[in-house]
């Protein structure tokens, strides 16, 4: 097989017409005489076509690290259908990856066989989406009431005020066996001494499903809390009586370690510090501080919060360095087996460890793989940080757990990893192609410009992970890369070292002065974190994005990182095109959620009135989210005419003669009945008595919540429920 540089000099060497019958079967089809006798299409369309054709061709050893692309685009058509397909579709989907494998086998054409692959991982990937759906289905709450439920502790997060549970083999008054929930959250307050896992306990609670999106593209908690299995979220009264497990003591022992590191850290760091180290070490972050949290988002640092891909690898290549090290002092061991590999298989076991005292979540789970395919790499003496072995890795992701390909968390760590790793390969082929006079200079010029480095992976992991960000949380970190040159280094080589430490020499009760070191360490990012968040300008609030414009991204982030030759440079035109779309893209005037408690009016860019009813933090901060502001502005009357209000409803300009009307009140619909293009009605009459176009409060009820687009005497409607569809998570 030539070397697709090879290739490329051949064709320009040789010519179009003579090297496509050089170059391959596949390749040597689209001949000039047989494109016209087949296919009777314009010429530039042949010429396109037999383009595409010769640079896959040249491409062919990067074939595989589109895989899982092919997976996920079978995983993102299944989320898309608006209607659950039936079961039976398996059997239909396994006989046509089946049949796409056979006919791929059969192709003598390079290309014909690279069509069919593609073909069944697309099918494949929406069977193993469509089959993950089915093995997780589980009862869901019926309605939101409060009930005497007994249940077993699975996890026990410490929080400021109290805990959180998660309850399994659950006993629910007023509901069979058959609809019980497999699982639910609930808060209590806080006991001395605390709830620990296993224990079983009984208590009266509030508990009501999962909350689906309240805006149209806004978060889908409904859908993330059905592949957990979790049918119910709520609150306790009073304190639970303990059923069976003694009063601190827990009968699950991992978890019950989790609890107790985190505890431990809490009571010798302290403060804030101290929460952040529970969560860097054992995943508990529910005790965090909300002004840290925010601090944290605003400086573009959030991700250290959370355990990922960059903690996993701290503990494993912190591990693999020190016993690599180690097994090289002893000559008569370094002679005989290399170090590097024992010491993988250390890391390995130390990264498994890492992941059941994380609590083995989703996010870990993945952070894991992505270590052993690296790890394993090094035992099988192949290159750990190639994209082929991150494409493995996702692939096995995505087999496992389809439903990750929506989560943002699966996003951002790829899209860093990918970014990085293709940047690398790309400079080792500029080194490759440089004078040695120019790369001694090169290398002379950057020798100890250690932050050189790192401003560059941080740098490109920021740009990576940027449309990302946008995308689901509608907020770009202006100093993110900034504070993260800073604050990844001390995570790498201070705080994270410091804690693997602690926790190693935790049974022998000498880890105070390590988790201080930590906790020092810790210090000093939050530092940065409160700094960067009071600078000017330190976040933009942005609208909600069209899914359209991250597709166009990926697509050519892909497209600009996959490919190796020159038509890679393609996908910039595409992450153009996705700019172009999120510029084009018109946000909705008005949100309203379901049950008309919060409605925002956005007036401009980064200004908007909020109308709360109701007292409920996450759902004013969703609101605001996807008005694309940080604060909304009280619903009160504008000097503009614009907004005006009074005790009885609101009225809003469309920018034609009549406006759009909120009626807060019955006494309030008639007249604005009258004088309104459109009505929302939140109270008395379900439609305007003289046919005005209108939305009443059962009505938007069923919708889930709403978003107008005012346009003169024309107002638009998106609706959740019809954006949602019939799925399993939205019944």
């Amino acid at each position: 097989m030539q070397q697709p540089a090879a290739i490329l000099a051949a064709w320009r060497r040789r010519g179009l017409s003579q090297f496509a019958a050089w170059a391959g079967s596949g390749a040597g089809a689209w001949s000039d005489a047989r494109t016209r006798a087949r296919w009777p299409v314009p010429m530039d369309f042949v010429r396109l076509g037999r383009a595409l054709a010769l640079g896959l061709m040249a491409e062919r050893e990067r074939w595989a690290l589109w895989a899982p692309v092919g997976f996920g685009f079978g995983i993102v058509v299944y989320f898309a259908l608006p209607r659950e397909p039936s079961p039976l579709l398996l059997a239909v989907l396994a006989l046509g990856v089946a049949g796409a494998v056979g006919a791929a086998g059969k192709r003598r054409s390079g290309l014909g066989r690279l069509g069919w692959l593609a073909l069944a991982f697309c099918l494949a990937g929406f069977a193993a989406a469509q089959l993950r759906t089915l093995s997780v289905d589980a009862p869901v709450l019926p309605r939101a009431s409060v009930y005497t439920v007994e249940g077993t502790i699975r996890t026990a997060e410490p929080r400021a005020s109290g805990q959180r549970l998660l309850l399994e083999d659950l006993v629910i008054e007023r509901i069979d066996r058959q609809s019980t929930p497999e699982r639910v959250r609930l808060t209590i307050r806080a006991m001395d001494p605390p709830l620990l896992p296993g224990q079983r306990i009984a208590v009266r609670a509030r508990l009501q499903p999962p909350s689906g999106a309240l805006i149209p593209g806004g978060f889908d908690f409904a859908q993330r809390a059905f592949f957990e299995q979790l049918g119910g979220v709520g609150f306790a009264y009073g304190y639970p009586e303990l059923l069976g497990g003694a009063p601190g003591l827990g009968t699950r022992p991992v978890a019950n370690l989790r609890y107790a590191i985190a505890q431990r850290a809490e009571s010798v760091i302290g403060g804030a510090e101290g929460a952040v180290a529970a969560a860097l070490l054992t995943g508990l972050r529910a005790s965090i501080p909300q002004d840290v949290w925010r601090h944290m988002q605003v400086a573009g640092l959030a991700h250290l919060l959370a355990i990922s891909g960059l903690h996993m690898t701290l503990v494993a290549g912190t591990v693999f360095v020190s016993c690599r090290f180690l097994f090289s002092l002893f000559p008569a061991l370094a002679l005989r087996i290399v170090p590097k590999k024992p010491a993988a298989c250390v890391a390995l076991v130390a990264a498994f460890a890492y992941l059941l005292l994380a609590g083995a979540t989703v996010p870990t789970q993945r952070a894991f793989m992505m270590a052993g395919v690296a790890l394993i790499a090094v035992l099988v003496d192949r290159n750990p940080l190639s994209l082929r072995l991150l494409a493995y890795a996702a692939l096995a992701v995505l087999v496992m757990m389809p439903e990750s390909l929506l989560g943002p968390s699966f996003q951002m760590s790829f899209a860093a990893v990918v970014g990085l790793i293709a940047f690398y390969e790309w400079h080792r082929r500029q080194r490759r192609q440089t004078p040695p006079e120019a790369d001694r200079f090169v290398l002379r010029s950057v020798v100890g410009l250690y932050f050189l480095g790192i401003l560059l992976t941080t740098l490109i992991a920021s740009v990576a992970t940027t449309p990302f960000a946008a995308y689901h949380f509608q907020r770009i970190a202006t100093y993110g890369a900034l504070a993260n040159l800073v604050a990844v280094p001390l995570t790498a080589f201070w705080i994270m070292p410091t804690g693997l430490l602690a926790v190693i020499l935790m049974p022998f009760g000498l880890d105070a002065l390590a988790l201080t070191l930590m906790g020092q360490g810790i210090g000093i990012v939050l530092v940065i974190a409160a700094f960067m968040t009071d600078l000017p300008g330190a976040a933009i609030d942005i609208t909600p994005w069209p899914p359209a414009a991250l597709l166009l991204m990926v697509a050519g982030m892909l497209w600009l990182c996959l490919w190796q030759t020159r038509w890679r440079r393609w996908g910039f035109v595409l992450i153009a095109a996705g700019i172009l779309v999120t510029l084009l893209a018109r946000p909705a005037d008005l949100l309203i959620d379901r049950r008309g408690d919060f409605i925002a009016f956005r007036v401009d860019r980064g200004e908007a009135h909020l109308l709360e009813r109701n007292r409920d933090n996450w759902l004013r901060r969703q609101m605001l989210q996807g008005a694309g502001v940080a604060e909304g502005l009280p619903f009160a009357t504008r000097d503009d005419g614009r907004l005006r209000c009074d005790p009885l409803g609101c009225v809003i300009d469309t920018g034609g003669r009549r406006p759009l009307a909120i009626s807060l009140t019955a006494e309030a619909v008639a007249d604005d009945c009258r004088a309104a293009a459109f009505v929302v009605i939140l109270a008395g009459p379900e439609t305007c008595p003289d046919g005005t176009p209108s939305l009443g409060s059962r009505a938007l009820w069923r919708t889930a919540g709403a978003a107008f687009w005012l346009n003169g005497e024309t107002v638009r409607i998106s609706r959740v429920s019809d954006l949602n569809g019939q799925r399993p998570w939205t019944r």
